[in-house]
């Protein structure tokens, strides 16, 4: 597939329109609460899988120096976590495209398989952002329930592909489940497909499992693309900072969908980014906290006989099929925002995990 300037254009001026919220709106725009407690200060946000830690310390003292570099253009910045991302997947700076958020990625890439239309599929539920895109730019989709375990069901998604099939989404570990498919399964899926459709897997919590990232198989495989954010593990939601894992070729592509690489990302994004990747200190403290907050989670759920289903990320998936109360007055009396429901048979739902402090005032609230 190749995409001229003429072509980007007409692209991008119907994706624009395509959504009219805000990307926050978008994603909280049928959670629960949202609108009465979005501006209130002492509101606990445990509904956007949000690092309740912040943001690295030598990432803000970065970020601050940086500020003074704000009436320029970068080059420097761009070019330096390029080749640090690149270093850290193991693979060559022509495998990575950044971007403001690995959301814009996924739009991105929306865009570019729907410049010949085409049909797309993916999970249900699960973080399709990208999918009234899609439908806009002319695309149609099969949405594929999750398995009876709410598993990603590959089996049913390969069933699901036509002559006119241009992508498969998989995000890995799932959201809102965090349920996480091993590499064999997603590889041996990869090789089981035609290689004109494109994989798209995302990896935005995959740095909260102990699994290799499929990165390494993007020059095996030319239709596998990953992608990756710095908005969970190094909690720079707010900074935006995302990027994509292809082979060259694809990457190149791409590319063309931009006016130049990265240039939404600000400088001072970009050198939070570069130091917030060397704070290994900071890294071990989230990911060590957010397993202590699992667990205890997991155990209160388990004592008041709420079915969960295990989590690979940083928010755990119930039901509230065993719950007497009313769920979400509970949550808003007590000035906290959880998830929305995302599957009425068995009233699944979700909730991100905060601080232990955070996770004892929810269970407090609910109780």
């Amino acid at each position: 597939m190749s995409i001229n300037r003429r072509d980007w254009l007409k692209t991008a001026f119907l994706g624009s329109a395509a959504l009219t919220l805000s990307p926050l709106e978008f994603l909280a725009k049928n959670t629960p609460n949202f609108h009465e407690l979005k501006n209130d200060e002492k509101t606990i946000r445990l509904c956007f899988n949000e690092n309740p830690f912040g943001v690295s310390p030598k990432a803000l003292e970065a970020m601050q120096k940086s500020l003074s570099l704000s009436s320029m253009y970068d080059f420097k910045f761009a070019d330096t976590l390029s080749a640090k991302l690149a270093d850290k997947n193991q693979l060559k700076q022509e495998n990575i495209l950044v971007a403001a958020g690995s959301s814009f990625l996924l739009e991105l890439i929306i865009k570019y398989v729907s410049l010949n239309k085409g049909h797309f599929i993916i999970p249900d539920p699960s973080f399709t952002i990208f999918e009234p895109i899609g439908e806009f730019l002319g695309m149609s989709k099969t949405v594929v329930p999750l398995n009876e375990q709410k598993r990603i069901d590959l089996d049913q998604m390969k069933s699901a592909i036509r002559k006119d099939t241009k992508l498969i989404y998989i995000c890995n570990p799932n959201n809102p489940t965090g349920d996480l498919l091993s590499r064999t399964e997603i590889e041996s899926f990869i090789k089981s497909v035609p290689d004109n459709i494109m994989i798209l897997v995302d990896e935005a919590y995959i740095e909260f499992t102990n699994q290799r990232s499929l990165s390494d198989l993007v020059n095996t495989y030319k239709n596998l693309v990953v992608t990756r954010t710095f908005s969970k593990l190094y909690g720079f939601a707010g900074a935006r900072l995302g990027y994509a894992i292809g082979n060259p070729t694809l990457i190149k592509e791409l590319k063309k969908l931009q006016s130049w690489s990265g240039a939404e990302i600000s400088v001072t994004t970009m050198a939070g980014a570069i130091a917030a990747l060397e704070d290994q200190e900071f890294i071990s403290k989230v990911l060590d906290n957010n397993q202590k907050v699992k667990d205890f989670t997991m155990s209160e759920f388990q004592k008041r006989g709420i079915k969960t289903i295990p989590s690979s990320a940083n928010f755990v998936y119930f039901s509230l099929d065993n719950y007497k109360d009313n769920y979400f007055k509970k949550l808003k009396d007590s000035k906290i925002l959880g998830g929305k429901t995302y599957e009425q048979t068995g009233k699944w739902t979700r909730i991100s995990l905060g601080t232990m402090e955070e996770m004892k005032v929810y269970f407090g609230a609910i109780s």
